[in-house]
């Protein structure tokens, strides 16, 4: 189908495609077929317009599809979990996903941690493992052999997704959110259904958890946290008006929050429950963003072997909170406090470290 009638239809009617027509488009996307002011003009018209959940799943669809197969038996695929956000916060804090990740597989998840270099931070998730020591550039064989050593992998979502080379060069040129911020961190090579992720502006939080039913998502948190006030100074009254009139906040992270509240969405199978929490209600102190603020990725994973060698500071604290949610989703824990509970003992008797360490020996 020409480009012309999806761009009138979003553009100017402002109408949402359909999670087949979504599909459609993107296969047309990949083949690369499109010029580059023409995929230009679509990526912005889905941005301006904003993207819907049938949208985002066919997108997802044709991705998943298009992936390299990571060797798993079904079994297998079954107990991973992601934690791959959105990026694009803009916050400039160090990657508390990545340590959450690594912090979650050392007390038994299985992460099959999805993600690039950086690309609107300082450091991506690849370049402060790498800076650990830790190998970013497995092949699929390799990162499944991994994961059934130390439950933990790093897939680089270039490698294993080459059919996107057609529409990264466009992504760096625009400069700016697209689906694809989205789509991404849907799409996880090696198929893991349960997640944390992390999205850059509230009203997305409910966004993606409506994608995330629509493709089977077994257990998931979708959040946005909180670090400052609204544009005009003043705190949103309710979280029912947050999600209603998608309203962003000056300053937000695609993270669990320990500088203000964070909203939730937790997706259980075709189930979403909305709610907000905040640091105090889990006993974590409130601290200033400033404090989680990282760096380059030698800064960045400094920062992180500080944490798992067990400094006590606000880093540490924003590390267990979102570590405590991936467990969650793992099944390890039952409720958040659990997880808590469990993610620190964990970094306590240095099970993160000693995981850090195998996996810089014997990737």
């Amino acid at each position: 189908m020409p480009l012309q009638p999806h761009l009138k239809r979003i553009i100017e009617d402002r109408e949402f495609l359909n999670r087949e027509e979504a599909a459609s488009l993107m296969r047309q996307l990949l083949t690369g077929d499109l010029n580059e002011v023409q995929l230009a003009a679509l990526l912005s018209a889905f941005s301006m317009r904003g993207e819907d959940p049938a949208e985002i799943a066919g997108f997802v669809d044709v991705m998943r599809a298009a992936a390299t197969v990571v060797p798993l038996e079904p079994a297998e695929r079954a107990v991973l979990v992601d934690t791959c956000g959105t990026g694009a916060d803009l916050s400039g804090t160090f990657n508390i996903s990545t340590a959450a990740a690594l912090v979650a597989a050392a007390a038994g998840a299985t992460l099959a941690k999805h993600g690039n270099r950086a690309v609107t931070s300082q450091c991506g998730s690849a370049d402060v493992l790498e800076a650990l020591g830790i190998p970013v550039s497995l092949s699929p064989a390799e990162g499944a052999a991994a994961l059934r050593q130390h439950r933990f992998a790093f897939f680089h979502a270039p490698a294993l997704h080459p059919a996107m080379k057609t529409v990264m060069p466009v992504r760096r040129t625009l400069g700016i959110r697209t689906i694809f911020h989205l789509v991404g961190p849907l799409s996880n090579p090696a198929g893991a259904r349960a997640q944390v992720m992390g999205v850059y502006a509230p009203h997305l939080v409910s966004r993606a958890a409506e994608a995330m039913v629509l493709l089977g998502t077994r257990h998931a948190f979708v959040v946005h946290g909180e670090t400052g006030s609204s544009p005009n100074g003043s705190r949103r009254s309710s979280l029912g008006e947050a999600f209603s009139r998608g309203e962003a906040f000056s300053r937000g992270l695609d993270e669990l929050s320990i500088s203000g509240p964070s909203q939730i969405a937790e997706v259980r199978a075709e189930t979403i429950t909305l709610s907000t929490i905040a640091p105090e209600d889990l006993g974590l102190q409130r601290a200033p963003i400033d404090t989680l603020q990282g760096g380059n990725a030698a800064t960045n994973a400094a920062i992180l072997t500080a944490v798992f060698s067990g400094e006590k500071s606000s880093r540490r604290d924003v590390v267990l909170l979102n570590a405590a949610a991936v467990l969650v989703t793992a099944e390890l824990a039952p409720d958040l406090p659990a997880g808590l509970q469990l993610a620190a003992e964990t970094i306590d008797r240095g099970a993160v470290t000693e995981l850090v360490a195998a996996l810089r020996r014997n990737p």
